[in-house]
């Protein structure tokens, strides 16, 4: 996942569907959430989830209404359709975002 800042948020949102993982160093379960999202990542794509570190953007946080982190905001042109605060594991995220990502499985 490609580190992005408030910028690079506001002009993905506008893809036709992308997830930003928004997270803060020092949480140890956002860790563990990035790791899991990134192995859902490699059955996808390399460029369907962006990484956000929401320490640096406290606006975009309130503007998004995100709760906690770790936190996983899927977006369609602009649009949230999906957000993510438990990953239970792999199999239970890639259950929960598949209907959304289907167009990216490689063959």
């Amino acid at each position: 996942m490609n580190e992005i800042d408030r910028q690079e948020i506001e002009e993905l949102k506008q893809r036709d569907t992308i997830g930003i993982f928004f997270y803060t160093p020092l949480c140890g379960t956002c860790k563990v959430a990035q790791q899991m999202t990134e192995h859902v990542e490699k059955i996808y794509g390399n460029s369907i989830f962006y990484k956000a570190n929401i320490n640096q953007m406290p606006d975009i946080a309130e503007r998004e209404k995100i709760e906690s982190v770790p936190c996983l905001k899927l977006f369609k042109k602009g649009q949230v359709i999906q957000t993510i605060y438990a990953f239970h594991s792999v199999p239970a995220l890639l259950k929960r975002l598949h209907p959304h990502l289907q167009q990216f499985v490689h063959d």
